[in-house]
């Protein structure tokens, strides 16, 4: 199944990657009670690392951790602070592997960004980027290899087959290092949310990842703002109808321009922001300790009638099923699609790349007085682990640098990371925000990600995108207190961790194969029953079993 936290969401990486994160019911990992389980129920659980928040800058306008509305800075600041004391690293080299949706990065000789990132964190970094495509066939190689990273992201959304059972045998458990006021050696991880800490959950009771965190909103739908509002949306407008959003897709679908698009490597690309509009769970609902999927909604089966009704209506982007995400991504950027899902963390990319017009994430339609149901993400979009064949000073090494690049905005050592050095990979615009040089568009952290690795906590701002954040921070002034949480997050599930994801694919095959009128509507109860008889029933009863163990907690 989808989860949130994973597989479409996890490709919104954030400022400057991708779509969506997979709902969990594929997000969690895991096992069930051996020592060689990640499972957590019947073991010593090791204390979250305790929160410390760390502002550099304070904010134009104040977000709210509670519900998930973000800082939000509609200026770059003027004067930066320290972020952290000294050079992190000891001078070795650090095998790196992460997942990229950028383009192959300029070799490291003539590479002045990766140079000054070295410079900055006092290692060598041997970078292995992965683009998104190979990614789960290069996780397929590393897992079943001996020849590991020392620090490795799992990232992308996509749920890897005993992905947490290979982080318990090959990973370092690095509770004594993070676990409660353990962290506060490292501040800037302090500053990760709790909740992403628990998104990503413990394996067999101890901390193995670092999150990489993300916003709490999740996936939604994005949209050609210039081109709606001249069809008579209003992004305040509650009472828009699902009738009302048809009749604007037909408008706006003529010649070369089409009302809305997907991705063929992307499932919840096709549902995510409608299923949300539809009244649909978040993954998993949970009653009296009794965990129910999604599938299972009526009001699922409803969304995907109503995407196959767009679809014969020709309101698609008739490539879609043959178009890879990164692909659809830019028909979105250059006017040719007018919506699309995507995950919120793609909002600085997005203002960064659209030519011509104003994106922001809609606000829910209405469909037959049901309540929308907008989802929350997890708080990260995938982890950092490390090898455990390392000393113990290694790895304090890796976290010093995984904390140097926590640094929080407003920092030197963010400006680094983020938009790299000033006067070769940046220049500051009248209005103070930096702007990339034309080495700084191929020289930068999306070719290059370091922030993959782990970054500050996000806030909401972008170069040269004022109305944009302004946009994004009433989006969220308007949906974040209604976030519903997905239930099963940070549980573990033995089930999940080896068959999650050809269980996955076969249900995005079948909502593909749904909204493109390949299979009929009717076919989806069929298809829900053999993803309960494949192996959902027995992730549902391990997702009640962790959660009567309190596991999370």
């Amino acid at each position: 199944m989808h989860t949130i936290s994973r597989r479409s969401l996890l490709r919104s990486i954030g400022i400057a990657s991708t779509a969506i994160a997979a709902p969990p019911l594929l997000s969690s990992c895991s096992g069930s009670g051996s020592s060689s389980s990640a499972a957590n129920s019947g073991t010593e659980l090791a204390p979250w690392p305790t929160y410390t928040p760390k502002t550099a800058i304070a904010p134009d306008l104040k977000g709210d951790a509670a519900t998930g509305i973000q800082d939000t800075y509609l200026k770059y600041p003027s004067q930066l602070t320290k972020g952290t004391s000294e050079a992190p690293g000891d001078g070795s080299t650090l095998k790196v592997m992460t997942i990229t949706y950028g383009t192959a990065p300029t070799p490291h000789g003539q590479n002045k960004y990766w140079q000054a990132m070295e410079k900055a964190l006092g290692v060598k970094i041997d970078f292995s980027p992965v683009p998104a495509a190979d990614f789960p066939a290069k996780m397929a190689t590393v897992m079943a290899s001996d020849d590991l990273p020392d620090l490795l992201n799992l990232g992308g959304g996509t749920a890897f087959p005993h992905e947490a059972a290979f982080v318990l045998k090959t990973m370092a458990n690095i509770s004594e290092f993070v676990s409660g006021d353990a962290i506060k050696d490292y501040p800037n991880l302090a500053n990760i949310p709790t909740v992403s800490w628990k998104a990503v959950g413990r394996f067999h009771g101890g901390i193995y990842g670092v999150p990489v965190q993300r916003a709490r909103p999740s996936v939604v739908l994005w949209i050609n703002g210039t081109n709606f509002e001249k069809q008579g949306f209003r992004p305040d407008d509650s009472g828009y109808s699902r009738e009302d959003f048809t009749r604007l897709l037909q408008e706006l679908t003529h010649g070369k321009q089409y009302g809305m698009g997907a991705a063929k490597d992307n499932g919840l690309n096709w549902f995510g922001a409608h299923a949300q509009y539809h009244g649909v769970p978040n993954t998993w609902s949970l009653s009296d300790g009794k965990f129910t999927t999604y599938y299972d909604s009526p009001h699922f089966k409803e969304t995907l009638a109503y995407l196959n009704t767009l679809w014969k209506q020709r309101q698609y982007y008739p490539d879609s099923a043959s178009t890879a995400t990164v692909d659809l991504k830019t028909q979105f950027y250059n006017g040719t699609v007018q919506s699309y899902t995507d995950g919120f963390g793609a909002l600085a990319t997005t203002l960064s790349q659209v030519q011509g017009f104003r994106a922001m994430p809609m606000i829910s339609y209405t469909t037959n007085g049901v309540t929308p149901t907008p989802w929350a993400g997890p708080g990260y979009a995938g982890y950092t682990v490390i090898n455990k064949k390392l000393p113990k000073s290694k790895i304090k090494t890796i976290l010093r640098v995984l904390d140097f690049l926590a640094s929080p905005f407003g920092t030197e050592e963010y400006q680094l990371l983020m938009h790299g050095v000033e006067g070769t990979h940046f220049t500051y615009s009248e209005n103070g925000d930096p702007t990339p040089t034309d080495l700084g568009k191929t020289e930068n952290v999306v070719n290059l990600p370091f922030y993959n690795m782990c970054s500050a906590p996000q806030v909401l701002y972008a170069p040269n995108a004022r109305e944009g954040i302004k946009a994004a921070y009433e989006w969220q002034r308007q949906t974040c207190p209604k976030l519903i949480n997905n239930p099963a997050t940070g549980l573990r599930s033995n089930t999940l961790s080896t068959a999650g994801a050809t269980l996955s694919q076969a249900m995005d095959d079948a909502i593909i194969g749904i909204i493109t009128g390949r299979q009929a509507v009717n076919s989806w109860d069929a298809a829900v029953s053999r993803w309960k008889s494949g192996g959902g029933d027995k992730i549902t009863a391990e997702y009640e079993s962790e959660y009567a163990a309190h596991t999370t907690k």
